[in-house]
């Protein structure tokens, strides 16, 4: 979970480098649920265009690998057209 974890913060700064219309915002909550919120909003009007929940009490490798191949779409340019 820890290397996950790496990938996804360096890519959520990648993706705020690189892209003019979007940015990463990441949110975790240290309740009952572990709950960590990942999202890809818009630069202009901070609206979401894609949101991620995962619960760390869970096993989620397949969850993990989506929201790590999410991220790279949009730092390789998705979300500048």
């Amino acid at each position: 979970m820890e290397e996950n974890l790496i990938t996804i913060f360096k890519l959520a700064d990648l993706l705020n480098d690189k892209q003019d219309k979007v940015f990463a915002q990441i949110q975790y909550t240290a309740n009952d649920r572990k709950c960590l919120e990942i999202a890809i909003r818009s630069k202009s009007d901070y609206s979401y265009i894609e949101e991620c929940k995962v619960n760390l009490s869970e096993q989620a490798s397949l969850r993990w690998k989506g929201i790590i191949k999410l991220f790279e779409s949009y730092v390789g340019g998705a979300g500048n057209e």
